[in-house]
């Protein structure tokens, strides 16, 4: 099912000596500035000086550390925004929600990255819940969106309830209330504006420890999520958990860099 092609290997044995020196500058980068987006202070990292500008949104109850592995070898080529959403991480917290939506996380994320002076149009890479969070800003704003990367990410091809956590979150946390947001967030998805036909990387996970049954079900949606635009394209990463970030960094940079270059921007002083 995978899409990928035979110099995708060789990129990947590339690109993994930049994730490898990454984590070793790096072993905690730190939160950085906060910012006033409406009611809320956004903790927000801000790495690299020039190029276009990416998005890292982490997944469920998720803070920007996630992303440590994979940003600093973007920074060479592109202005990489990570953040915390309101409760989590560096961030506080705001007027507590029972639910949260999608479409709020994503006008949020817009005023965020205005409010840092940053012009459109931008990449925006998610992870899990974070990548419904980038799929609701690409159709809510399509003129502001370059690209897109998915990695193992919530998608609304998901049968209803059948990829819900066995361990839910505890109540009352913002988890909870992300959690609590999936099923409205995918309805209204599904009934809104379509997904724009900009480039769209979908990273799939292989090894989920579940049946193999579910894994073929899982691999199903990331090929239909994948679908959602025709510059779509479905990269299988073999022998990687949920947490595509941490376990093969490099299969995650060169999405990104992947996607940028179909997007028309030069990514060669991350190649240099």
């Amino acid at each position: 099912m995978s899409s990928r092609r035979r110099s995708y290997s060789h990129a990947v044995a590339w690109v993994s000596g930049l994730a490898w020196a990454a984590g070793c500058l790096t072993p905690a980068l730190a939160e950085g500035r906060r910012h006033r987006v409406g009611s809320a202070d956004i903790a927000v990292n801000e790495m690299g000086s020039a190029g276009p500008v990416v998005v890292l949104e982490a997944g469920r109850g998720k803070d920007m550390q996630s992303w440590a592995l994979v940003a600093p070898a973007l920074a060479s080529c592109m202005r990489v925004i990570r953040y915390d959403r309101p409760g989590i991480g560096g961030s506080a917290a705001s007027a507590p929600d029972q639910v949260v939506l999608a479409d709020t996380v994503a006008d949020q994320l817009l005023v965020l990255l205005r409010t840092l002076d940053l012009a459109p149009p931008y990449i925006l890479v998610g992870h899990s819940l974070g990548g419904l969070y980038v799929q609701a800003f690409a159709r809510l704003h399509p003129t502001a969106t370059a690209a897109v990367v998915l990695v193992d990410a919530t998608s609304p091809a998901e049968p209803p309830g059948v990829f819900v956590s066995p361990t839910p979150p505890a109540s009352g946390t913002v988890a909870a209330a992300e959690e609590a947001g999936v099923p409205p967030s995918i309805a209204a998805m599904n009934s809104g504006p379509p997904f724009p036909p900009v480039p769209l990387i979908v990273l799939a996970a292989t090894d989920h420890g579940d049946t193999l049954e579910r894994e073929a079900l899982w691999r199903d949606v990331q090929v239909r999520t994948a679908a959602l635009s025709p510059r779509g394209r479905l990269i299988v990463v073999e022998g990687s958990g949920h947490f595509v970030q941490q376990d093969k960094p490099a299969a995650v940079i060169q999405a990104v860099l992947q996607a940028a270059e179909m997007a028309g921007f030069d990514t060669s002083d991350c190649r240099a």
